[in-house]
């Protein structure tokens, strides 16, 4: 398999606008609401915004996870869901370590990003990039923001925190 491509943010960067929310949630959903939206931001004070996106981890629990199986993997190595099997069980929300699926609103379906690139293309910071992990370490050469990505894993992945 190719290197799983994924969205990732520099929180020393990113001001906490929430644009990525609002083009995520206007392009899939048509309607701007965080809840709507592929993509959460989460502030952390004092002055640390993370933009939190789906890894496409290579073991993939929500797609062990999902009853249904709804989740599966594309040739390129996305996570996608099938929202004609998702019934919103939430199993998948459960399983993710990341904090990257939610149960959208208004479908009662899971949601999760899909690497479309339209928030990266509209980040007026370019603080959101695509990447693989070995393109984030060339990037991100002396670990600044994996380092703040661990500091504060409790608060961002409080599931992955507590494994």
């Amino acid at each position: 398999m190719t290197e799983l491509k994924f969205v990732f943010g520099d929180p020393d960067i990113c001001s906490g606008c929430m644009i990525c929310v609002n083009v995520c949630s206007m392009f899939y959903s048509k309607v701007i609401g965080p809840t709507r939206s592929r993509v959460r931001v989460v502030r952390l004070e004092p002055a640390l915004d993370f933009a939190l996106f789906c890894r496409n981890c290579e073991d993939a629990p929500c797609i062990e996870a999902c009853p249904e199986g709804a989740l599966s993997r594309t040739s390129k190595g996305i996570v996608i869901v099938n929202n004609r099997k998702c019934n919103g069980t939430g199993a998948c929300v459960e399983a993710c370590p990341y904090n990257a699926i939610h149960i959208h609103p208004d479908t009662g379906k899971a949601i999760k990003c899909i690497q479309c690139g339209q928030c990266v293309d509209r980040c007026p910071a370019d603080a959101i990039f695509m990447t693989t992990t070995a393109d984030l370490a060339k990037r991100d050469k002396d670990g600044r923001m994996m380092t703040l990505h661990e500091k504060h894993k409790e608060e961002l992945y409080p599931k992955e925190a507590k494994n």
